[in-house]
């Protein structure tokens, strides 16, 4: 899991609203443009938003040099809220977060068949695989409370979250590990430790599982571009408690005394024993930039 110690977590975000009152009813000059159109959400009003930060960074990496890959087609990291405003200005808020990533990366091994039969192919490979997972899920619900000027519009309030995450290694090997290959050739990964030794190698590992809830204030500004289109950022912080699961780790070797292939499955909690099951208390604060359009 990602640490939430003082984080800065960046959000853009898109929305829509549809609204359900009739403007004529309480109409305040204060809030429409020159034209006479509303800018503002009313009472009955409903909003749903969407994270745009992969979107609008795939556009602007267009006119870069870099590496330009397209949203969604990596995982998924996105933020998604809806409002209900019960008064102009007061609104109940929901709010899910899923940051969701899978990744396969290949490491090239000697094929152990081919260059050690006759006749041998020196030049025989194989490929080994590791996969990585990874997924984060939190919800959250609170309570707005807006006030401002016209196109300029000051919010704060408070809400509640509870989340889940978790990650995942597998490894899938060329080289079955048999009596006649007792010690295959294995790609080792950097930064894994994925082959512990000669005759051991991790095929699967999980080595943090989470879950979490907490308390938090936000406050931000909006600014109203155009008759229910609007930018902002805002500011949040918090208290989160987690509680983590041990680590867990199964690796296969070979026995030399049953003359057999074993799975080995390890437990190893993040704290001493005595701690395995505490309760941490975390700082939260984020700061998030967002756009929000209204019709």
């Amino acid at each position: 899991m990602k640490n939430f110690v003082f984080s800065i977590i960046f959000v853009l975000c898109m929305g829509f609203s549809a609204f359900s009152q009739n403007f004529e009813d309480g109409f305040n000059p204060a809030y429409a443009n020159k034209r006479g159109v509303y800018l503002l959400p009313q009472a009955g009003d409903f909003a749903i938003g969407v994270d745009a930060t992969p979107f609008l960074s795939f556009v602007g990496n267009i006119f870069t040099s870099g590496a330009n890959t397209p949203p969604l087609f990596d995982g998924v990291n996105q933020t998604i809220y809806g409002k209900y405003f019960v008064q102009d200005f007061r609104a109940v808020r929901v709010r899910l977060t899923l940051n969701m990533s899978n990744n396969t990366i290949k490491g090239e091994v000697a094929d152990d068949v081919k260059q050690s039969t006759t006749p041998q192919d020196p030049d025989a490979i194989l490929f080994d695989a590791q996969k990585l997972s990874y997924s984060y899920v939190e919800i959250g619900a609170g309570y707005e409370v807006r006030r401002g000027n016209g196109r300029v519009q000051g919010f704060w309030g408070g809400e509640v979250f509870f989340g889940v995450s978790n990650e995942k290694e597998k490894y899938e090997y060329a080289n079955n590990m048999t009596t006649n290959n007792q010690t295959p050739s294995t790609y080792s990964f950097p930064g894994y430790n994925n082959r512990l030794s000669t005759s051991e190698r991790v095929t699967e590992r999980k080595p943090d599982s989470n879950i979490f809830a907490g308390l938090g204030t936000f406050v931000g500004i909006e600014y109203f571009v155009a008759p229910q289109i609007s930018i902002g950022g805002e500011f949040g912080l918090g208290f989160m408690f987690r509680s983590s699961a041990q680590s867990e780790s199964t690796s296969e070797r070979w026995n030399s005394t049953d003359n057999k292939k074993e799975i080995n499955t390890e437990t190893n909690p993040y704290w001493d024993k005595s701690q395995k099951n505490h309760m941490q208390t975390i700082l939260v604060s984020k700061w998030s930039k967002r756009s929000q359009i209204t019709q």
